[in-house]
């Protein structure tokens, strides 16, 4: 198991859990790093083969105990073994979290960029809307065109 976390927390700034499987979660991280530096509660968990479920379940929920309320959670994929250990955590323990499942750098650099502004459903349906507006068809042969008007 790669974990991510950052030892000192701020009380007041909702946190960012990534989980995943394979190294995605802690890459995704470490290349958020490479944007803005080091950020405040941010943590993730990325499931390597081998590694046990229960142990990945309790490492990363000792983190959602630690993060204050409004914190999101960030899932590679619906339906995978991330994301359903998380669902098991919610079982166990009753308490409604904000998960979002699809994650991509946009979406996580948007989410450190909003979270100072809002938590809870609000941060986690604003994450959602800007991680489909990341994802977009670049128009390269519209490029190109434009480009060869300019040599005229």
């Amino acid at each position: 198991m790669q974990v991510y976390i950052q030892e000192e927390i701020k009380p007041d700034l909702p946190g960012i859990i990534l989980l995943s499987h394979g190294p995605f979660a802690v890459a995704l991280v470490e290349t958020a790093k490479m944007l803005f530096g080091d950020n405040e509660n941010l943590a993730a968990f990325s499931l390597e083969p081998g590694d046990d479920i229960d142990q990945y379940r309790e490492t990363f929920a000792e983190t959602i105990r630690k993060f204050p309320e409004g914190s999101l959670l960030l899932v590679d994929l619906f339906g995978g073994t991330p994301c359903n250990q998380l669902m098991r955590y919610i079982q166990e323990t009753g308490k409604p979290l904000e998960i979002v499942s699809g994650m991509n750098l946009p979406m996580l650099v948007t989410a450190v960029l909003a979270r100072e502004e809002m938590s809870g459903k609000e941060f986690s349906l604003d994450t959602v809307e800007n991680g489909k507006n990341g994802i977009f068809r670049l128009d390269t042969e519209g490029f190109l065109e434009d480009e060869d008007e300019d040599e005229e």
